[in-house]
């Protein structure tokens, strides 16, 4: 089977580490948002700060989002695949043996405390103070990273297969649907066919600044979707300020990158992200924008897991895409984009 571009787990024994992975499902009908994020930190086990954590951001009875976290201190219980998008992370096992992957029956009865990602099959339990979580559906990808009909590209390009940057990225599926069931805050949701998203990052911490949006949500143009980020990485040691767009629209793709074109962006600490970008024949505007004070969530750093990266899932994203010779393909909005800023951005 052909796996996108990273998708397998990226430790060979290196110190310090840290691997991340984040899921995006948007509920049919309802247009209520889950978003899990796992992480894992410093497996070798060698320093102090290490361990795993997963964070799930979910809706509020009060209309709102609200953060979720399980830490899994023990990193002899995380298991991932070198190949493919598969991975989990015991809090508790019973029977008391090495973590592998389980079939859905064998989860449920074996692991009373954590999660895993298998075969697209997603998974876990976490039993949080207030009420439990429990989740499991099937993830179906439908677009990649690329054209559709060609096999899926590296995120950030071919260079990413070298040592060179740091951290590395990669949208692992841009569209995909997922049915299943998730039980948050006392009630049980059970989704046919919804919105997913999934990407992966990787490295020694996350880049000193950085900004995040994403959306596949467009009412009138159901196969679009476009994720852009921007942030401070390091390339051999040095630092470098670099950004990205990339578009999914009618089975083609639509990037804009340094290696193609020209990026602009203006973005504030938090609530306003304007960004431009050209690459020889298209255009691309992007204005994404949100009244809500978001919610803090946990990434890792040099000193482990902090909060100190603002999201929201509920924000307004204008998306106009066009032609230098022949106008304007696309204007569209949805209120279902995913709004980010990490770090010290803008101060």
């Amino acid at each position: 089977m052909n796996y996108p571009p990273h998708s397998g787990y990226h430790w060979h024994g290196q110190s310090p580490f840290f691997e991340g992975w984040y899921v995006r499902l948007i509920l049919p009908n309802s247009g209520e948002t889950f978003a899990f994020m796992y992480s894992v930190e410093n497996p070798a086990g060698n320093l102090p700060y290490g361990g795993g954590a997963v964070q799930i951001l979910g809706p509020d009875l009060n209309s709102t989002e609200q953060l979720k976290i399980r830490t899994f201190p023990n990193v002899k219980k995380f298991w991932a695949s070198p190949e493919q998008f598969a991975l989990g992370h015991w809090g508790k096992l019973s029977p008391n043996s090495p973590p592998k992957p389980l079939t859905p029956h064998q989860f449920f009865q074996q692991i009373p405390d954590g999660y895993q990602i298998h075969h697209n099959h997603h998974q876990g339990q976490i039993p949080f103070p207030d009420h439990p979580c429990r989740w499991q559906f099937q993830l179906t990808p439908q677009i990649h990273w690329g054209n559709r009909h060609r096999p899926a590209q590296a995120t950030a390009g071919w260079l990413s297969f070298l040592p060179l940057f740091d951290p590395g990225w990669q949208v692992l599926c841009a569209q995909a649907n997922a049915s299943g069931w998730i039980e948050w805050q006392g009630k049980k949701y059970t989704f046919d066919n919804a919105i997913a998203y999934a990407e992966k990052n990787w490295g020694t911490s996350f880049p000193s600044r950085w900004f995040w949006l994403q959306a596949n949500n467009f009412t009138e143009f159901p196969s679009l979707s476009v994720t852009a980020a921007a942030g401070e990485r390091l390339v051999l040691g040095q630092r470098e300020e670099v950004g990205l767009i990339g578009i999914h629209w009618q089975g083609r793709f639509y990037e804009f990158a340094p290696w193609n074109g020209e990026i602009i962006w203006q973005v504030s600490p938090w609530s306003r992200w304007n960004l431009r970008a050209t690459n020889g024949n298209f255009w691309v505007e992007l204005q994404g924008k949100t009244d809500d004070l978001g919610t803090w969530v946990h990434t890792p750093t040099a000193q482990g897991l902090q909060l100190n990266c603002r999201d929201t899932t509920r924000g307004l994203l204008r998306l106009r895409l066009g032609h230098f010779y022949h106008g304007v393909m696309v204007d569209t909005q949805t209120m279902t984009a995913g709004l980010e800023v990490g770090g010290c951005w803008g101060q």
